[in-house]
């Protein structure tokens, strides 16, 4: 990938609503070149899409919760079939098939303590389609840096 390619994917990473004249500007590029690249970098899937980074807190967003699952039984699909149920479940923000002493991992957001809580005591049965052997939930008490954006 050019450095003309990667400056441009580390403008729109930092402010997605940068116009295409300021990021052509940055890259010292004319506007043409400048939008060809960027439709090139979405062609190719380097750019899956746009969106606006929302304050949790400030929506109301208080909890955050670490769910780590073992599973009872391996099966070919399985991330198939998890990923199936969390189409279904808005609270999870972002889901890992790891390696280690668990085999996933989901980060869920919630508005209250309380709706933690309702979600632990009803877990096994929003996953009854996986069988899990344990799983074990961890409560955040403080986010020290959270980030969408990647190391370019």
């Amino acid at each position: 990938m050019r450095d003309a390619d990667l400056t441009i994917l580390k403008l729109l990473q930092e402010d997605c609503s940068l116009s295409l004249e300021a990021i052509s500007e940055r890259v010292n590029m004319s506007i043409a070149s400048c939008h060809r690249r960027i439709k090139a970098l979405e062609a190719r899937g380097a750019i899956k899409g746009r969106r606006a980074m929302l304050d949790a807190d400030k929506l109301g967003f208080q909890v955050t919760g670490i769910f780590l699952i073992k599973l009872g039984q391996d099966t070919f699909d399985v991330d198939r079939r998890l990923a199936k149920i969390l189409e279904r479940d808005p609270a999870v923000v972002a889901s890992y098939l790891v390696a280690g002493e668990f085999d996933f991992v989901l980060i869920a957001k919630f508005r209250t303590a309380a709706d933690y809580t309702d979600y632990i005591y009803s877990f096994l049965e929003t996953y009854s389609d996986i069988r899990i052997q344990s799983y074990t939930s961890q409560l955040v008490v403080r986010t020290l840096r959270e980030t969408a954006s990647l190391p370019l």
